[in-house]
């Protein structure tokens, strides 16, 4: 059986454009289709006017490696940005590239490598739990992308917080998120949006949301505070960060945006990932065998020992290029400039279409086939190969959810045979990030 990749490879014809409102039912509608449908004809760039709102596409790596090797020409989104509602000047959202720049700096210590080492025994200690769960039974028929989010929760938490992911989860939850994610979309997509103070019932739904979500880190952050303990978790080295030339600690709203921030890339796209690694081993059982076969020559990285894995490596990779966590990546032009013969004013909004790039055949050969061994000499560079971004505002915790998804997958396919439950495949949907359209499962036997 070979995976049906659906709406990335096979786009339909999308809405037409309308007078007034322009490209907006195409985006509205399915972002995703709409994108991969501009990208058929090959070219470098697409074009759409939302309103008042102009946005180009960057379909090609060349153009992408031009867009990221610039930083201070397409910076990020301004400060209308959605996703500063949720994330404040976190370091995914904060316009302000001196400002951004400083905080990048002063957060490198969390993911160097000390840092990761100490969370590895936290990070295994999860992975038992649930694949421990999971082993209870002969066969279990996993609702994939609802585990994996459960999976990548108690994650967060525990090397966040030190705590277990039932502490947080009445107040965050797989729908919190899917609802902030929604919510940022739809307001990037819409022309003209009501400001957030109008209590329209969307508006009324995101503020209780928020303040439940605010309340719960600013509780954290000052029981920490307070307490003077210290677990060797991320909240304890935010707390101890010294940013700028005079060294101040960060404050609670410093912490606070950094920790939701950390919640947003490392649980939902983290999630997002396994999901489709996971469907692809159990499209792929010869590759599947392979990693098995990989990982029982080497210690188990539940061990809590460090580990290399080649195959494995190589999987995660193919997998993130046919179903890239983030589908696109946005950027805001600072001045006029050009993108090959085409010009771009300033203000304008550039995304790039990493669905596309990924599958760009002038880069990839047999680009809709899963074919792990194109890694085999490594990861390609100049804007082929976008998961974590790229450049200078490539994401920080890169290495951390490579850590966490070996670890997962390297336990399953030691305890489990992975196989497909339905004969197709489950649709691609685009919000900020690529989850299934409707939920799906796999099936887990133990072996």
């Amino acid at each position: 059986m070979r995976h049906d990749s659906g709406v990335l490879s096979a786009p339909t014809v999308p809405s037409r454009r309308l007078p007034g409102i322009g490209d907006l039912l195409k985006l509205r509608s399915n972002l995703l289709n709409a994108i991969q449908y501009a990208a058929l004809d090959g070219g470098e760039l697409s074009h759409f006017a939302v309103g008042p709102k102009r946005m180009v596409f960057v379909n090609r790596s060349t153009a992408a490696d031009i867009v990221l090797s610039d930083i201070h020409t397409f910076g990020k989104p301004n400060a209308d940005n959605p996703l500063r509602l949720v994330l404040g000047d976190g370091l995914i959202s904060n316009p302000f590239h001196d400002q951004w720049l400083r905080r990048r700096r002063a957060l490198q210590p969390m993911y160097s490598r000390p840092s990761l080492a100490g969370m590895r025994q936290k990070m295994a200690d999860v992975t038992d739990e649930h694949t421990g769960r999971w082993e209870s039974r002969d066969r279990t028929e996993l609702r994939v992308h609802e585990e994996m989010l459960s999976f990548a929760l108690d994650i967060v938490a525990r090397c966040m917080f030190s705590r277990s992911g039932d502490t947080v989860s009445d107040v965050l939850t797989p729908g919190t998120i899917s609802f902030l994610l929604e919510f940022v979309e739809r307001r990037l997509r819409m022309p003209l949006s009501l400001p957030v103070g109008v209590p329209s019932r969307r508006n009324r739904d995101f503020t209780a949301t928020m303040r439940g979500l605010d309340d719960l880190v600013h509780r954290l952050i000052a029981e920490r505070r307070t307490t003077g303990e210290h677990h060797g978790d991320l909240l304890d080295i935010l707390l101890a960060v010294k940013a700028g030339d005079t060294g101040e600690p960060l404050t609670d709203t410093e912490v606070r945006d950094e920790m939701l921030t950390t919640f947003v890339a490392a649980y939902e796209t983290t999630a997002s990932a396994l999901t489709w690694i996971l469907y692809l081993l159990a499209c792929y059982p010869d590759v599947q065998q392979r990693v098995r076969e990989e990982v029982r020559r080497t210690a188990l990285p539940t061990s809590g020992k460090q580990r290399e894995s080649t195959l494995l490596e190589r999987v995660i990779n193919e997998g993130m290029r046919l179903f890239p966590p983030s589908p696109t990546i946005p950027r805001q032009v600072t001045k006029d400039v050009l993108i090959g013969s085409s010009k771009i004013p300033e203000g304008s909004f550039v995304m790039l279409n990493v669905a596309a790039i990924h599958r760009d055949p002038t880069v990839w050969e047999r680009p809709d086939e899963f074919l792990p061994e194109r890694f085999m000499n490594g990861i390609p560079g100049k804007g082929r190969f976008l998961p974590f971004g790229a450049g200078a505002h490539m994401c920080i915790g890169k290495g951390f959810a490579m850590m966490e998804m070996s670890m997962l997958l390297a336990a399953i396919l030691d305890k489990f045979e992975v196989s497909q439950r339905d004969s197709t495949g489950p649709a691609p949907r685009a919000l900020l990030t690529l989850r299934p359209r409707e939920g799906f499962r796999v099936t887990l036997t133990r072996m």
